[in-house]
């Protein structure tokens, strides 16, 4: 008959968090292996079963392989999947079989010195239900000559998960994994969280839902030519609490920056200086009117497509002008006596020509 084990093993106290199996939660286990005070124990093998199915008695379970790792001189685990009947454990639950070896060097199979193991991964639970893992040592007294000792059951506490809402990022399509915060006006934004929420609405600038039919995805998708313009992303992730007749939101935002948007309206100023400056050969294009309520200077060429109205005022010279520094090209008018015409424009060289208030240009002033 197999011996009772010689080490001592102590397990983290803080409960797991229970996932459900569509929406696993990441854990952590740590067990720390030591010798009893004043006592060499020497070891040459120690064997964990962590469940990655779920076990008779409802009990939590990693829902895939996970990580393991140990400190200290020994090797790290090698592992592989077993059945409960070939371990002789519960025949209906599957197990990742861990195995951590002493290195096979004279002296380091003494446990002096404490050995954390740590094994983590995806864990599926009730809240309240219970992970155990069988764990085995292979030890003796005397270095060299080891039996191996009755399994004893390690456990782990689990309760409700933490509602947690992480990572909300934007990418282009098919780049997910690239995190960007600029765009074109009018391209397609892939828009990713991270969350263990019911359920979640995206947000966009003016407060309008876009994704009403698909509340239940961790992602959506921005169509193309949708956002023209610098814009705020709030989401909005929900989970009913463990009576499941309150909900708690959690809110996150995102902004993304336009390279070249399309503004409604902008207003410069009223803060000194008030200047709009643009840099590069495209200019500035405006699509509908533009008025100028107080003086306007053109350096350069200024093409008016269609007309140009200067309102009440009188090209006469005043502070209330148009002040061009180049040639002027006008259509011919007949309105109003020449004399007149001559009178309006006679501060604008080579201008002799137009309507009062207006001018007309065919191409370019």
């Amino acid at each position: 008959m197999s011996d009772a084990p010689l080490l001592h093993y102590s397990t983290s106290t803080a409960p797991l968090q229970a996932g459900s199996p569509d929406k696993p939660a990441t854990n952590t286990i740590d067990i720390t292996v030591s010798s009893p005070a004043s006592a060499n124990i020497y070891c040459s093998k120690i064997e964990i079963a962590v469940p990655i199915s779920a076990p008779d008695d409802g009990g939590a379970y990693f829902t895939e392989n996970p990580q393991s790792s140990i400190t200290g001189k020994w090797s790290p685990a090698s592992a592989q999947m077993r059945t409960g009947q070939e371990l002789g454990l519960e025949p209906a639950t599957n197990y990742y079989h861990v195995i951590f070896n002493a290195p096979p060097i004279p002296g380091f199979d003494l446990i002096d010195e404490p050995l954390t193991i740590s094994i983590t991964g995806n864990v599926t639970a009730t809240p309240g239900s219970t992970l155990t893992c069988p764990t085995t040592e292979n030890s003796g007294t005397t270095s060299g000559k080891y039996t191996r000792k009755t399994p004893q059951e390690l456990t782990w506490d689990t309760a409700q998960p933490v509602f947690y809402l992480h990572n909300l990022l934007a990418s282009a399509p098919g780049k997910s994994t690239i995190p960007r915060t600029k765009f074109n006006a009018g391209d397609e934004v892939y828009l990713t969280w991270e969350s263990n929420g019911d359920s979640f609405y995206l947000y966009d600038g003016d407060g309008t839902i876009l994704n009403p039919n698909t509340p239940s995805d961790t992602f959506h998708l921005i169509p193309k030519d949708a956002i023209t313009n610098d814009t705020t992303f709030t989401l909005k992730a929900s989970k009913k609490n463990a009576t499941g007749f309150e909900t708690v939101d959690r809110y996150a935002t995102l902004t993304v920056t336009i390279n070249n948007p399309t503004l409604s309206d902008l207003t410069v100023g009223p803060a000194s200086p008030n200047k709009l400056t643009t840099v590069g050969t495209n200019g500035l294009t405006v699509t509908g009117d533009i008025a100028a309520k107080a003086r306007l200077e053109v350096s350069g060429l200024l093409d008016v497509a269609y007309r140009m109205t200067l309102g009440s005022y009188e090209l006469d010279g005043s502070n209330n002008y148009l002040n061009i520094k180049g040639n002027v090209d006008k259509r011919r008018h007949r309105r109003g006596s020449a004399g007149q015409e001559r009178r309006k424009w006679r501060n604008i060289p080579d201008c002799r020509q137009g309507s009062y208030g207006i001018l007309r240009a065919s191409s370019r002033v």
